[in-house]
């Protein structure tokens, strides 16, 4: 078992109660606002922000899980270390260019998949579920 799958099936039950807790609190907060009085406007929220560029456990374990993953079962791994320890018998180049597709990876995490997460996760589920929400409430209890 991963270290991951272990963590997050060690702490299953905490999880799905503080999810359950947030979606409960945030529901309660959106009846009250509109006990309030308040109008509906719909709201652009941005509470995650993408991690800062020397993060570095956090893209090394990004990368670790998903491409680094990727390229490990697709034994990319196992072939370039039979072309470059192989037929060069260079043990040290094998190192330096895993390492420098590894730095690649992290860079391509950094610039461009962390991004569109963050802007995936921002958009269609924060304000987009948060705003319908507030808008059905709004509509079942003004109207």
């Amino acid at each position: 078992m991963t270290w991951y799958k272990h963590t997050l099936t060690k702490y299953k039950k905490e999880i799905i109660y503080s999810a359950i807790l947030s979606v409960l609190f945030s529901i309660t907060l959106l009846l009250w606002h509109f006990g309030l009085g308040k109008s509906y406007v719909w709201t652009k929220i941005e509470p995650i922000s993408a991690p800062g560029l020397f993060e570095r456990y956090f893209y090394s374990a990004f990368v670790f899980v998903t491409l680094g993953a990727f390229l490990y079962f697709m034994r990319f791994y196992q072939f370039l270390h039979g072309i470059i320890v192989g037929i060069f018998d260079d043990w040290r180049l094998y190192k330096d260019v895993k390492g420098f597709i590894w730095v690649g990876l992290i860079l391509t995490s950094y610039f461009w998949v962390i991004p569109r997460i963050v802007d995936f996760l921002r958009f269609f589920i924060t304000s987009l579920v948060f705003s319908y929400i507030h808008f059905l409430l709004w509509e079942l209890l003004w109207l």
